[in-house]
């Protein structure tokens, strides 16, 4: 498979590049001679690198083939060799990843995909194999992502695209655009991350292709199958083609985890010997708060790609192609087992020594316990991600002209209905009964222990239950039952249209102008709920709701034998079903899963909102090559403009009463850029580029809702971000790259980034303490010291306390510096059978400098300093072989969605997968694939690996297939 553009004319010679490379030399040049005006080397560049894609596929496939006893370009290093060719031919900084020649990407999904390209490191943190990226050193809401060029409504809710919610199969490549050009679609800071679709006149005439696949997951012990499908066909003479292509899979998946939420002081009056074992100042931290749970994600996910080409004439050609995927976790949940230690009548005695950390604080790891709080959870959360996307194009071109129009329609939703069930079984002033150990394992998981008694720990005490707060129930034991949850819900849809000129120059250092405007319309609308207590019917509980936990005998992959398996759970469609349907109030409303909604709750009232955005660019780009000083130099020099103008909707929550307002900004971006690339030889390209990009916020990270809540002498304001303007940055790109050989490459680059604009908290005074109230309903305001005091407004004989918070753009700008450096290499040169050797290595380092508002260091939330991937195969006409390993260093993880940081860091990691194929005959191939064979663990601690704050365990997935071509 190649590399394939869309969003740009598609000539006649597309189907004759394609078979041309497939041909035998005998019969090429006959081929050749029959072949339209336009050559594969002659056809618009792609709008996503600036090279022609299936040129580069037949110019890969042609030097694999050369010199008789050679490796036949097939599979694996056909995809690697289409890869190189895309990135030696593009004039900017690139690299991708295409599909094997056997129509598959040997990867758990498309993140897992992409982070074998040097500069991506893929999300783990991301639930439910979201497979987000980071590209260059920045979080994922940083790159802009697209598909064939073309821009598409992501169907984000809370972080950056859900890559894993999209079949790997219907894609032909991969490419993340590091350096784009004014021509390239604005809106990322870190790159374009381009999803490609093989193009109708691009793949061959009558070709049908179905697969067939089992995978097992280790962890659910699950059988689960996925089959794909592809068919082509061309009409009158090769000029009218159509496709489709749709795979679809079940998924069956989870993850196990270990966490230690909470590290709190030792009580000094129920530890025992407290005085004598630690002395009488000074405190000493335990984990105080522990968790068992298990997360795991039962449905199906489809996607599906069509569409039809049409070469009117030698120089008219037409397009329109569509893309479709949901995925629908029907069943997820998380079963979760919690030990409390923080109530003021828990007994806790510790049994392991003290030590001290950095920090300067003393710890123990290890105790006994009695008289806990015990927690019984059980959160069902099924999800649904969808997207659809429309595309168009109409391209003519001459010799001395090219036009193309381009249309888009794109609409997305990622939606999660979170229901909490706990059954919780507090302590008590003579004690409740429980005691138990507690081991949190230091740095090694593998040492961790829980034990508790009685068995079963948690026990069903009866009513009458009486409504505590909007979330909790408590009976005369004191034991509490607790209904909560939150719906989230984001809808995503894109309009756009572009219409470009270029006018091409036959000689001269000027090749070509190329110009272009651009409209489009996205909007984006966020709703949320929360579930209460309010209204259920308590009368019916019984205690046939706790039952004992499945995964109480099977937990974490065997890896940590001291589990506690005394593990009590809810049984959530008898809990549900007892306490529905609920008694509805007047004004009251339902949330998607039949409690009322608790509007007052601030989280809510933040998260309900629409944004529109109506944007206008237009861009003047000159397209340069020549020699310069004896070398050939090619580039391009341009100039963009975008206008935005945003109109947003919310639901202002002022002490609870709702309000609708609207809220107008207007921003505009210059983005000027300059990218060259010299030839120094024929093997040797240096590379430079002079960017500026830009990227909005994401929505629901930085609400523009204003939200007011609090009762009695104190009241929080959240302020609404609704003056927020996009981050910007200047980047610069240097590249030096050698091509030793066909199928070979080593290569250096380097990139610095300056970025503005980031959002850091408000303290400008006149803003968090009003004198004019601001329009909060608390009166006049005024600063007493420190403090923001309302002048009108007295509560229990005390002045009304107002906390103001909001975030804006910081003056502090941060600068992200990295190196990629990567070598691949097919060593086809040997004598057989070495001949069928290849592999590559790439590595990545980045850092960031700069001060945050508050003056602290930044850093990159998700990002490790250190990546790389080791790729080795073993290629031959019957059977292909491939491993890879990928490595990231310790990363820090985020606080607040800012660059202000946090006190936690994700320990190093590595895995290992494999894949392989075997060809039975031309027409039929097996394939076995094999992810996370080394069982590795995500490892979560503070500042110190002794100071452990999450496990996850994702186990092995296995995969076995069948491919028929007919």
């Amino acid at each position: 498979m190649e590399f394939i553009s869309t969003g740009r004319l598609r000539l006649l010679g597309t189907a004759a590049a394609i078979l041309v490379a497939a041909l035998p030399a005998a019969v090429q040049a006959q081929a050749t001679a029959q072949e339209p005006a336009t050559s594969p080397t002659d056809r618009p560049p792609s709008p996503v690198t600036g090279t022609d894609p299936v040129a580069d596929a037949a110019i890969a496939q042609a030097e694999g083939a050369r010199g008789e006893g050679e490796i036949v370009v097939t599979g694996i290093r056909q995809s690697y060799a289409n890869a190189l060719q895309a990135k030696r031919r593009a004039v900017g900084v690139t690299d991708g990843i295409s599909s094997d020649g056997i129509g598959r990407f040997p990867d758990l999904n498309v993140g897992e995909a992409l982070q074998r390209v040097p500069g991506v490191q893929i999300n783990r943190e991301a639930e439910s194999r979201d497979a987000t990226i980071n590209v260059r050193g920045l979080p994922g809401t940083y790159a802009r992502t697209t598909i064939n060029g073309n821009s598409f409504a992501d169907p984000v809710l809370d972080g950056s695209s859900p890559l894993g919610a999209f079949e790997s199969d219907i894609f032909s490549a991969f490419v993340v655009v590091k350096s784009p050009g004014a021509a390239e679609l604005p809106g990322g800071i870190s790159g374009n991350v381009d999803l490609q679709i093989q193009r109708a006149l691009a793949r061959a005439d009558g070709a049908l292709s179905v697969k067939a696949m089992a995978g097992y997951e280790a962890l659910t012990q699950a059988v689960v199958p996925s089959f794909t499908g592809s068919y082509s066909k061309h009409f009158l003479n090769d000029t009218l083609g159509v496709y489709a292509v749709g795979a679809w899979s079940k998924q069956n998946f989870r993850r196990d985890s270990i966490s230690f939420n909470q590290y709190t002081p030792l009580s000094r009056t129920t530890t025992p010997n407290y005085a004598a074992r630690y002395g009488a100042t000074g405190n000493v931290l335990f984990p105080s708060d522990v968790r068992q749970f298990v997360k795991t994600n039962k449905g199906d996910r489809l996607s599906l790609a069509g569409g039809l080409e049409y070469a009117a004439t030698p120089e008219l050609t037409l397009s329109l192609n569509s893309i479709y995927t949901r995925r629908d976790y029907k069943q997820a949940n998380t079963d979760l087992n919690e030990y409390d230690m923080r109530d003021g009548n828990t007994v806790v005695n510790p049994t392991g020594d003290v030590f001290t950390l950095a920090d300067g604080n003393r710890y123990i790891n290890a105790y006994d316990f009695s008289n806990a709080r015990v927690f019984g959870s059980y959160r069902s959360e099924p999800s649904q991600v969808r997207a659809f996307g429309l595309y168009g194009d109409i391209g003519w071109k001459n010799d001395d002209w090219r036009l193309l129009t381009t249309f888009s329609y794109s609409d997305a939703s990622n939606s999660v209905l979170q229901t909490q069930f706990d059954f919780r079984r507090l302590p008590r002033a003579g004690g409740n009964g429980t005691s138990g150990s507690i081991a949190s394992g230091g740095a090694d998981i593998a040492d961790y222990r829980a034990t508790i008694a009685p068995s079963p720990a948690i026990v069903f005490t009866p009513g009458p239950f009486a409504v505590l707060d909007a979330n909790q129930l408590r009976n005369a034991t004191g034991d509490v039952l607790i209904v909560a949850g939150s719906e989230a819900v984001a809808r995503n849809d894109l309009y756009a249209g572009q219409s470009d000129v270029e006018r091409f120059f036959g000689t001269g250092f000027l090749r070509s102008i190329q110009a272009g405007v651009r409209a489009e319309r996205t909007g984006f609308s966020s709703q949320q709920f929360r579930s209460t207590v309010f209204g259920v019917q308590s009368q019916n509980l019984t205690s046939a709701i706790i039952v004992q936990s499945p995964f109480a005998d099977r937990f974490f992959g065997n890896k940590v034998d001291g589990y506690n398996s005394n593990w009590q759970t809810v049984d959530f469609n008898l809990l549900r079903s007892q306490l529905q349907p609920v008694t509805l109030q007047p004004g009251q409303t339902l949330t998607g899963n039949g409690f009322v909604n608790n509007t007052a709750d601030g989280g809510v009232g933040q998260l309900n909102f629409d944004i529109t955005n109506d944007i206008a660019s237009a861009y003047a780009m000159g397209k340069l090559e020549g020699e310069v000083a004896g070398i050939n130099v090619r580039g391009n020099v341009g100039l963009r403009y975008e206008h935005t103008r945003s109109s947003i909707l919310s639901t202002q929550y002022l002490r609870g009463v709702p309000s609708s307002r609207r809220d107008d900004n207007d921003y505009g971006e210059w983005l000027p850029s300059a990218l060259v690339a010299a030839d120094l030889t024929d093997r040797l390209i240096l590379r430079g580029a002079y960017y500026r990009s830009f990227v909005r916020p994401q929505p629901r990270q930085v609400s523009p809702a204003t939200v007011i809540s609090g009762s009695g002498t104190l009241f929080n304001v959240t302020l609404g971000n609704t003056d927020l303007e996009p981050f910007t940055a200047d980047s610069f790109d240097v590249s030096l790259e050698f091509y030793n050989r066909p199928g070979g490459n080593i290569s250096l680059a380097a990139f610095t980034k300056r970025i503005d604009g980031l959002i850091a908290p408000e303290t400008d005074r006149t803003r968090l303490c009003p004198s004019d109230g601001g329009g909060f309903g608390l009166g006049p305001l005024q600063l007493v010291g420190d403090t923001c005091q309302s002048t009108t407004l007295v509560s229990a004989g005390q002045p009304v306390q107002v906390v103001v918070n909001g975030n804006i753009n910081s003056a502090n700008p941060i600068t992200v510096r990295g190196v990629e450096f990567s070598i691949q290499q097919n060593l086809d040169f040997l004598p057989a059978p070495w001949n069928g050797l290849g592999g590559g290595i790439n590595y990545a380092y980045t850092e960031v400098s700069g001060r945050t508002a508050s003056g602290s260091a930044a850093i990159l939330p998700g990002v490790s300093k250190h990546t790389g991937n080791l790729i080795g195969y073993y290629e031959t006409p019957l059977f292909g072989l491939r491993l890879t390993y990928n490595y990231r260093s310790k990363y820090d993880l985020a606080a607040g969605g800012t660059f202000a940081g946090a006190a936690r860091q994700v320990r190093e990691r590595g895995q290992l997968d494999a894949s392989a194929s075997l060809n039975l005959n031309a027409r039929l191939s097996l394939t076995v694939d094999a992810f996370n064979i080394t069982n590795a663990e995500r490892i979560e601690y503070e500042n110190d690996p002794l100071k452990p704050r999450r496990a996850d365990f994702d186990g092995r997935t296995f995969q076995f297939g069948v491919r028929a071509l007919f």
